[in-house]
């Protein structure tokens, strides 16, 4: 097992946990554009450096190595993450943190279809029938009043 691998997930995990109660306070006085603004900026800032300090060039942030990435892809991937990420803060303000966190964490169901729609990648059925019981759990916490 990959320890490392798991502690990142976990640490994943327990930040979003925060960051979407923060977001949720955040957003009732915020446009969501200019609250993920600052989460680009920040982020941008932080990951900057953090390439400066392992030896990338300032001007090399700006490139994309296209012999060994797919520039339309990286596009793709681009798009689709602000478009997410935009559309979690636009939740959390209209259904709350908690709301919103249980509709999005039904995302591994999309992650295992996608994987075999775009790149042939194994459907296992664990993680179908799990993704399914997430998706419907998910569902009956929303909808319960």
């Amino acid at each position: 097992m990959n320890y490392t691998g798991f502690g990142l997930a976990v640490s994943a995990s327990l930040l979003w946990g925060l960051t979407y109660c923060l977001d949720e306070r955040v957003l009732s006085s915020l446009s969501v554009y200019k609250l993920y603004f600052l989460h680009c900026v920040c982020g941008a800032l932080i990951a900057g450096t953090v390439l400066v300090v392992q030896g990338n060039s300032a001007a090399s942030l700006f490139s994309i190595d296209t012999t060994t990435s797919s520039l339309p892809l990286v596009g793709l991937t681009l798009l689709t993450a602000t478009a997410a990420a935009l559309s979690i803060l636009g939740s959390i303000q209209l259904l709350g943190a908690d709301k919103a966190a249980v509709l999005e964490i039904s995302y591994p169901l999309f992650v295992a279809l996608f994987s075999v729609l775009l790149f042939k990648g194994q459907l296992q059925t664990p993680v179908v029938i799990g993704g399914i019981f997430i998706f419907i759990g998910s569902a009956i916490i929303v909808l319960a009043k």
